[in-house]
């Protein structure tokens, strides 16, 4: 980078990044949590080639949820200039997707499987898509655990209409019935024991829930509400994770799910003990989860990439540089990742588990869908 190229969002010592969320607070972000992680344990080192990172985002207003999204997506690239992108996930990355890459702005790894493009040069994406993890997650309920009749609860949104329509579409393929599907308008809802009562009428076996994490703690307390504990509950993408299904007095032991990352409490691997210590020492007493370990552990590709970038960073030798990562090893987070021009999706794999004690334990091994 010469002295007369500026580079949109890095200086002679500071490389700055568009985060979702307010920085100051993160009181509910905990994928950007991850992230923050990453950034202080870099500039504890000394930054990059003498460069420190600074996070920047703002929190929402109050407005629709995606709509806002956007509009700080925008606004950081275009009234803050920051280097890259990260998560800024959910159904808003449909959009924010096309965006970056109109800006030729890197778009790293949105905490989301809708955006399905592997060769668009600016964005990265991350864990496995949805498509795969319904087909394999159905197959399991259906062939393996015997379940004939199968119930969805879901959100309104893009996200959750997408379960919906698969499970009712690869009924036929996979040998069962759907049996109903209940709609969650509310993010935040009250009381859901109607609806899940009016679910129950339909018979299922498994309820699917895709849901976000208020909406499955209202359906887990309408579930111990109606004393419905023959019914086996079944979380989809990032919902799986202990701390947002246990209610207290509503057991939701039993719960199968499509883990993407190990226990962030108990798993031993490398990886998950270096993120729980810098938990420890930046956040001591925040629960550990598995949305801030993936924050943590897709910040530390977005590090590799900018260290192999090297000093004379400008937003194509960043894409280059990440493009070059071949079996990079997270200490056991997620499988090995490989990047080329024609592949920016970091995660293939999965593994199915099972809710039990209070803790999600591995049902199967890594499967790539």
């Amino acid at each position: 980078m010469s002295a007369t190229t500026p580079v949109r969002g890095v200086t002679a010592d500071r490389i700055l990044i568009g985060l979702e969320a307010d920085t100051a607070s993160f009181s509910s972000d905990e994928e950007n949590l991850g992230m923050r992680l990453v950034i202080a344990e870099v500039n504890a080192r000394g930054g990059i080639e003498g460069r420190r990172l600074e996070a920047r985002g703002y929190a929402r207003r109050g407005g629709a949820a995606i709509d806002e999204q956007v509009a700080n997506a925008r606004h950081l690239v275009e009234e803050d200039g920051v280097f890259l992108l990260f998560n800024m996930g959910g159904p808003a990355a449909v959009r924010i997707a096309p965006y970056a890459m109109s800006r030729k702005v890197p778009y790293m790894f949105p905490h989301s499987a809708l955006v399905t493009a592997d060769a668009d040069r600016y964005v990265f994406t991350s864990f496995p898509r949805y498509e795969g993890e319904t087909a394999v997650m159905f197959k399991y309920l259906s062939a393996t655990r015997g379940f004939a009749r199968l119930g969805i609860v879901h959100d309104a949104n893009e996200y959750g209409r997408y379960f919906r329509d698969r499970l009712a579409a690869l009924a036929p393929e996979l040998g069962y019935t759907m049996a109903g599907a209940e709609a969650v308008t509310e993010r935040k809802p009250g009381d859901l024991i109607a609806r899940l009562r009016h679910l129950r009428q339909s018979g299922p076996e498994a309820v699917i829930l895709a849901l976000y994490p208020e909406q499955a703690q209202a359906v887990m307390k309408a579930r111990a509400a109606l004393g419905w504990d023959s019914v086996r509950m079944v979380a989809t993408g990032p919902l799986t994770d202990e701390q947002y299904l246990e209610v207290q007095g509503a057991s939701a032991d039993g719960t199968l799910g499509f883990c993407l990352y190990p226990d962030p409490n108990t798993d031993d691997s490398p990886g998950v003990a270096a993120y729980r210590h810098l938990m420890a020492q930046h956040y001591p007493g925040r629960p550990l989860n598995r949305y801030s370990l993936y924050g943590y552990v897709f910040g530390r590709l977005v590090e590799e990439g900018l260290r192999r970038a090297g000093r004379d960073l400008t937003t194509e030798g960043f894409i280059a540089a990440m493009e070059s990562i071949r079996e990079w090893d997270s200490g056991g987070v997620i499988p090995p990742v490989s990047f080329s021009a024609a592949n920016h999706h970091a995660q293939r794999a999965g593994f199915i588990c099972e809710l039990r004690a209070g803790h999600f334990e591995p049902a199967t091994g890594w499967i790539a869908p």
